[in-house]
């Protein structure tokens, strides 16, 4: 139950359930429902929601395109919420937003993924916490996961002898099994034995046993990215981009059929429809030099025995 003050505080709680009832995790949603909250405490003396209320429930300020659609959204959808469960004189409006997201990922080279490793383990100099800091980047990048799936790994979600890793009840509720190799074993295992993580213990945590937060490691990352000249824009959500994309590559080589391999990696990534996954599947340099490559042997049989004549 989250301490709500408003004449809403009941429902505020009620709508949260539904979300979460709804397969959502609906937790940074619970940061902008207590700013919701807090103009409801301030402005309303009745359960009525006018226009005047609503206006001041959805204010722009200073956010981004993509912040506001989010806080109008759920303005939008409490109100709605509020109908359905027989509330009068509830006033919305209706609102088309236009979040176009410009950010391309970075699919680092072999060399860079190397410099990059190097580097953080170059800087782990007998500290936990960069210790922790550089398993977790490895795991992003030899799994595929997202970063607070990693954070939230505890030491009995491992399974050393079968190489899994339990991923419990991540992004829309799903839960699922990845795999890792023998020789991130090894580095998980030594990482365990070092750090002395004890079985159900966070697998990594700060000084104060607590999770470590996304800030921290990013901040961290930022750091490693200027010791090693890249650029320091680079998000830590590449390295899903790049294990999706290096896992699809190795399996075509092998002559898996690209459909299977687009369904397997959707299962794996644990996404809700092909259609995320494919976000993820770019056209790299590599790809396009081997296209190149294919359509250029192709191509030259077709003018075998012709003669080109300058004009």
């Amino acid at each position: 139950m989250v301490d709500f003050k408003s004449i809403f505080s009941d429902e505020l709680n009620n709508f949260i359930k539904y979300k979460r009832g709804c397969g959502l995790k609906y937790q940074n949603e619970v940061r902008r429902l207590k700013v919701i909250d807090a103009i409801l405490l301030s402005e309303l003396k009745s359960t009525k929601i006018d226009k005047a209320i609503f206006k001041e429930l959805t204010p722009r300020n200073n956010m981004s395109e993509a912040n506001y659609a989010r806080q109008y959204g759920i303005v939008v959808d409490f109100c709605k919420f509020l109908i359905n469960h027989g509330y009068k004189n509830i006033y919305y409006e209706e609102k088309n937003f236009k979040v176009i997201n410009n950010y391309i990922p970075i699919i680092y080279s072999d060399e860079e993924i190397d410099l990059l490793f190097n580097t953080l383990d170059e800087n782990i100099q007998n500290k936990r916490i960069n210790h922790s800091y550089s398993v977790i980047i490895k795991l992003l990048y030899a799994c595929g996961l997202r970063v607070a799936e990693v954070t939230k790994i505890r030491q009995n979600d491992i399974n050393f002898d079968e190489l899994t890793i339990k991923i419990l009840d991540s992004k829309r509720g799903k839960s699922r099994l990845i795999v890792f190799s023998k020789s991130l074993k090894t580095c998980l295992e030594n990482y365990i034995n070092k750090c002395g993580i004890l079985y159900g213990d966070f697998l990594f945590s700060n000084s104060h046993g607590n999770m470590i937060s996304y800030e921290a490691l990013r901040r961290y990352y930022k750091k490693i990215l200027n010791l090693c000249g890249l650029n320091q824009n680079n998000h830590l959500h590449d390295f899903r981009h790049i294990f999706c994309n290096k896992a699809l590559n190795q399996m075509l080589e092998k002559g898996y059929d690209e459909n299977v391999v687009i369904v397997y990696l959707f299962k794996y990534m644990g996404h809700c429809s092909i259609r995320e996954t494919e976000y993820y599947l770019h056209f790299t340099d590599s790809k396009k030099s081997k296209i190149i490559d294919h359509n250029n042997s192709f191509s030259k049989a077709l003018y075998d025995g012709i003669e080109l004549l300058n004009e």
